[in-house]
């Protein structure tokens, strides 16, 4: 029995050892950004709002063909004195028959129609045309709200890309100041004193290095959950904390983004359609002008062979009694909407210039602590050759973890604002 359950345990564990491990995806920048578009929840609903848009504009062109119809029907009815179908049958009179299917009381057996017709408006006051180019107008406002959506997803995807590179670069500076302090600490003589000291340096190490991983962590999280990934997908990222200065004029790039920026089209787009609803609202005091036609066969006898057509030519005049009211409301929407584009522009242009402001900031800081981190780091190198006490060594070592730490935060820093001003612009920034 012992030698049966060893032999089963001795089997288990051979087939866990056999198990492959799971399969490691790796990202760039560029495979990110494409899965991100791929499974975006607000891109993929700005998608299906560009598609209703278009068909709208399919709808409301065809408001410009004539309406065809045909209708059939058969009735069952009883009848002492005349009366008429519903108008949903076309208002047909029906009266006492006192023929073959008669019962002699007036009652009969049934009543047979089909028909035909066409309706086609000819005049409303612009009414149609003004509903065509407010879809049009609300497809291309659908186009650019889309266009600012895959420009956010994009910035979003770049930031937690660079800040993951960031937290993984975190932590092996950390872990490896981590395995150099312990190598000090127990290889240096030390007094009391000095022990209390290096145990302190120790402790901040390990606490470094654990918050590092733990920010790793989160960053490994946010990354997935910005590229629409299950939450426990092994993966990792392949990229490099590298960048370039970039030169910009500034007023330019105000005019850019007054120019590019979708969120501004969009609202232009928007007084457009402001515009056309009043237009709309305008129009509800025209006549319209309509023709229409119909052809009838109706009878009593299966197959029906009597017929009646008609050809109409029609005028409407309508009195509305909140046409002034619906104008007002309009015009109110219309001048809200000016208020609020200009308002827009005023935050557009803002936000460019805030950009601008942080990028010549990471960039004039960036290569002084990269600078300042290489010449401390050469100088290190130069002493870790010679014999030196080991408190002196271990501060030198800390002190250049967090020389090593401010320049790479400063170049991730420096990426990410040249991606939130090429956002704030609306376009790429050649370096």
């Amino acid at each position: 029995m012992i030698k049966a359950l060893v032999l089963l345990a001795a089997g288990l564990a051979a087939s866990a050892h056999a198990a492959p491990s799971p399969i490691l995806k790796t990202f760039t920048l560029e495979d990110a950004t494409r899965l991100a578009l791929l499974n975006d929840a607000r891109l993929l609903s700005a998608e299906q709002d560009v598609i209703i848009a278009q068909e709208r504009v399919n709808e409301a062109r065809f408001l410009f063909l004539p309406e065809f119809g045909l209708q059939a029907s058969a009735t069952k009815y009883e009848a002492r004195y005349p009366m008429s179908t519903s108008s949903d049958l076309g208002n047909i009179l029906l009266f006492p028959n006192q023929g073959p299917f008669s019962d002699g009381l007036g009652n009969t057996d049934a009543f047979y129609s089909g028909r035909g017709y066409m309706n086609m408006s000819l005049y409303e006051g612009g009414k149609t045309l003004n509903t065509l180019r407010l879809a049009e107008a609300a497809q291309k406002q659908a186009l650019s709200n889309h266009e600012s959506v895959h420009m956010d997803l994009q910035l979003s995807v770049k930031e937690v890309f660079f800040r993951l590179i960031l937290a993984q670069e975190r932590v092996a500076a950390t872990a490896e100041f981590l395995k150099a302090v312990e190598r000090v600490v127990d290889g240096g003589r030390l007094d009391a004193w000095e022990r209390i000291e290096a145990e302190a340096l120790l402790g901040a190490a390990r606490a470094k290095d654990s918050e590092s991983a733990h920010n790793l962590d989160l960053a490994r999280l946010n990354f997935l959950k910005n590229i629409n990934l299950e939450l426990d997908t092994p993966f990792q990222v392949s990229g490099d904390l590298e960048t370039r200065p970039v030169d910009i004029d500034i007023e330019k790039a105000v005019l850019w983004a007054v120019e590019l920026r979708p969120e501004l089209q969009s609202e232009t787009y928007k007084a457009e359609m402001d515009a056309i609803t009043v237009n709309l609202a305008t129009s509800r005091r025209s006549p319209r002008v309509f023709v229409a036609s119909d052809y009838e066969l109706t009878g009593q006898r299966f197959p029906v062979r009597e017929n009646n057509w008609d050809a109409s030519i029609g005028v409407k005049i309508p009195f509305a009694y909140d046409f002034w009211s619906q104008l007002r409301e309009k015009k109110a929407e219309q001048r809200q909407g000016q208020l609020k584009r200009a308002e827009l522009q005023d935050r557009v242009r803002l936000e460019v210039r805030q950009a601008n402001e942080n990028l010549r900031y990471w960039q004039k800081e960036w290569p002084i602590r990269e600078t300042h981190y290489r010449r401390v780091r050469d100088m290190y190198d130069a002493a870790a050759r010679q014999t030196a006490a080991a408190l002196s060594r271990m501060r030198a070592m800390e002190g250049l973890l967090d020389l090593q730490l401010s320049y790479l935060t400063a170049v991730t820093e420096h990426i990410i604002a040249r991606a939130r001003l090429e956002r704030a612009v609306g376009r790429d920034i050649a370096p």
